[in-house]
């Protein structure tokens, strides 16, 4: 889906956040090209470093533009392209038993989207391996938020903190954690659902062609023997 410099170019200067809602930087820059459609854009960070990303990493979500992290997208595109793959097998084996390829064109069409399928496979299985490593960070994340929160407890317990700056800290610890489990459920969301693309051999298995029952060669009738 192409974004073009007018629907964007309006939030230049402004903040753009992830789909955490987290800041990601202010959007201070876009390449297009000349159908106007943006092919990437600049986003400055709050040390002052300027970093550019792809537009296939940008959307624009109720109203606002969202950086997706690269995960998030790689994801859609190898359910995209798997549900695009099963289909069309599903329409080769179609083609097929009603006659309109020949066997030799079938199995030619039928090894490229196997071939195509392999490449999927291995690229869902590096990146589930790629997940499994950013939830682990979020969970020492999460962690340390929650020893964050209890010596913060303690401090004020102990009275060496006051109770405005206590809740000042305290509020903001709650908020990252609301954020690093929202995340992680949707990490964890994201990794079903790659899981749940079917290997080559379940599909197979799924759209064979149907073989219409044999009619016998030789019938047998049984006539009523007269009383």
């Amino acid at each position: 889906m192409s974004i073009t410099v007018e629907e964007i170019g309006k939030y230049l200067g402004q903040t753009i956040q992830d789909m955490m809602g987290r800041p990601a930087g202010k959007l201070v820059g876009l390449t297009a090209d000349i159908k106007d459609e943006v092919q990437s854009v600049q986003i400055a960070r709050t040390e002052g470093e300027v970093s550019e990303h792809s537009i296939t990493f940008v959307r624009i979500i109720n109203g606002h533009p969202v950086l997706l992290q690269a995960w998030r997208v790689e994801a859609e595109d190898l359910q995209k392209e798997h549900g695009i793959i099963k289909r069309r097998r599903q329409a080769l084996e179609l083609l097929l038993k009603d006659g309109d390829i020949d066997q030799a064109e079938y199995n030619q069409l039928r090894s490229g989207y196997e071939d195509i399928h392999k490449d999927v496979i291995t690229k869902r299985d590096r990146l589930i391996t790629a997940l499994k490593e950013v939830q682990a960070k979020l969970e020492e994340q999460i962690r340390d938020l929650q020893s964050a929160l209890t010596n913060n407890k303690m401090l004020y317990t102990a009275a060496e903190i006051d109770e405005a700056t206590y809740k000042t800290v305290t509020d903001s610890i709650r908020a990252g954690l609301e954020i690093s489990r929202k995340e992680m459920k949707d990490l964890s969301n994201t990794r079903v659902s790659l899981q749940e693309i079917e290997s080559i051999e379940t599909i197979k298995e799924t759209i064979q062609p149907s073989v219409p029952n044999e009619i016998p060669d030789v019938v047998v009738i049984k006539m009523k023997e007269p009383t």
